[in-house]
C-alpha cells in the first residue's frame, strides 16, 4: 500500500514553527502564528489524543515511532493508532495544515 509514503511523513519545519499548541478551556488549539490577520483563520481546536501526535510530529518523529508511544500511552494496539495518526494528519491537511 502506501505506508511508505506515511512511515516517512513528518512535518518538518514550517508546520512545527508555525502552529503552536495551546491549552485553554480544556481543549487543545493549534494557532498559527504567521497569520497576515485577515481573514482570521480560527484556532484549530484538537482533542487531547490529536495533541499527543502534533507534539511529535513537530519534533518530526515518524508515524511508526509516534504509533508505538500512543499505543503504549492509550493501551490500543499499534496498528489502530497508526490508523489515528494518518487519521489525524489527513484531518490537518484539510484545515491547510501540511
Amino acid at each position: 500500500g502506501n505506508g511508505a509514503f506515511f512511515m516517512a511523513y513528518s512535518l518538518e519545519t514550517p508546520a512545527g514553527d508555525r502552529y503552536k499548541l495551546r491549552k485553554a478551556a480544556g481543549r487543545y488549539w493549534l494557532l498559527d502564528m504567521e497569520q497576515p490577520g485577515f481573514p482570521y483563520k480560527l484556532p484549530v481546536v484538537i482533542n487531547e489524543g490529536g495533541a499527543f501526535i502534533w507534539q511529535f510530529l513537530a519534533e518530526g518523529l515518524s508515524v511508526t515511532c509516534i504509533a508505538e508511544k500512543l499505543a503504549m500511552e492509550y493501551g490500543i494496539p499499534e496498528e489502530e493508532a497508526w490508523q489515528d495518526i494518518i487519521q489525524f494528519i489527513s484531518q490537518l491537511k484539510e484545515q491547510g495544515i501540511d
